[in-house]
């Protein structure tokens, strides 16, 4: 076998053999019945385990004297210092409504609005800074954030959130 031919034939013939073998090993195994028995059927979760359980005790009380948080277009404002105030309404319906506020309020530029992230960049009393729209238990959330991520709670993003609470509700 010194023929160079001769040894790649060989090597060609043992590796071939060694994947015919190893690909074959299920053929000469018998069924044990394990596949077909009950306990290697996919899990099922029982109906009362597929949501959140709703206790009528964790339920936060409604504020005296505050509009009802499903009533259209309430606003609720937020503990100060924070200037943000909660609009019930879904999120889509209220980034266009902001969208139309903001065009609204004089003063105003809107330098990029950024629907997947939830901003506004705006530019309002010689101020850069972001108006911001979250989720909130039943409505949307607005805020003013600064372009290093802290919420504003004064100076012009406070002005501007202060007319938009007007405008919103």
């Amino acid at each position: 076998m010194s023929n160079p031919t001769q040894l790649r034939a060989a090597v060609v013939a043992v590796i071939s053999l060694a994947v015919l073998s190893a690909s074959g090993c299920s053929w000469f195994r018998a069924k044990t019945g394990y596949e077909n028995s009950p306990e290697s059927r996919p899990l099922e979760i029982p109906p009362d385990l597929d949501r959140p359980a709703a206790d009528p005790t964790m339920e936060v009380p409604a504020v005296s004297g505050a509009p009802a948080a499903g009533a259209p277009g309430a606003v609720r404002p937020i503990a100060l210092p924070s200037q943000a105030f909660v609009v019930a309404d879904t999120p889509d319906s209220v980034w266009t409504r902001l969208g139309i506020a903001l065009q609204r309020v004089e003063g105003v530029a809107v330098g990029e609005a950024a629907q997947l992230l939830s901003v506004y960049n705006v530019n309002f009393d010689g101020e850069n800074f972001l108006i911001k729209i979250a989720p909130s238990g039943e409505g949307t959330r607005i805020s003013a954030v600064s372009q290093d991520g802290k919420e504003i709670d004064s100076g012009a993003g406070a002005k501007l959130l202060g007319l938009l609470r007007q405008r919103l509700g």
